[in-house]
């Protein structure tokens, strides 16, 4: 079984108090305040105090121990390994160049118009079609899938890369918020998502 001991800043300023905490993988709370210590935190007349109210120059950082649920799941450097590989083999697949957003002439009578997305060589690849010309939320849509383009993936690749790499040093354990965040992308992007299918 994971433990789990969380520090709190007992720092009050006015009304306000601070509202920091360090969930550590201590078996108490010894054991928690010297992780603490490490890490920037100060222990003082019975109370815990964050870097930033302790006066420390050390980044603060959040200590995250894996919870068993979670490894049943995979530990997360395998999971952003994972959702790399993913992201790598769709965003290799296609279409390449900068995507735009485009939307053909005003509509005929038999051929409505269409918001589409671009692509390829000269933005002369059609990448996707959202919907009628005009209409708000084809438009929206548009504009969303080619923010996301072949060149925005290689940069996602690169932080789920960076942060794998980071949590294997840490065996496993996710240390910052930054690899967090990147473990929440990993996880979002690895969900299973099946084709609709509507009729």
């Amino acid at each position: 079984m994971s433990a789990r001991t969380t520090l709190h800043c007992e720092t009050v300023h006015g009304y306000s108090a601070c509202a920091a905490s360090l969930i550590t993988d201590g078996f108490d709370a010894a054991e928690a305040r010297q992780i603490g210590a490490a890490h920037g935190w100060r222990h003082s007349g019975g109370k815990d105090y964050c870097p930033g109210c302790s006066g420390s120059r050390m980044r603060p950082r959040v200590i995250v121990a894996v919870p068993e649920a979670k490894t049943l799941e995979g530990r997360p450097d395998h999971r952003l390994q994972e959702a790399e590989a993913l992201l790598s083999a769709r965003l290799n697949a296609a279409t390449g160049g900068t995507w735009r957003t485009g939307r053909t002439p005003e509509p005929l009578p038999h051929l409505p118009g269409v918001e589409f997305v671009t692509g390829g060589h000269h933005g002369s690849e059609c990448v996707a079609r959202t919907g009628q010309a005009g209409n708000e939320q084809a438009a929206a849509d548009a504009a969303y899938i080619a923010t996301l383009d072949p060149d925005v993936g290689r940069a996602i690749t690169a932080v789920l890369h960076e942060a794998r790499e980071s949590v294997s040093q840490e065996h496993g354990l996710v240390e910052d918020s930054l690899a967090q965040a990147a473990v929440d992308l990993a996880d979002a992007l690895l969900r299973r998502r099946d084709p609709a299918v509507i009729g």
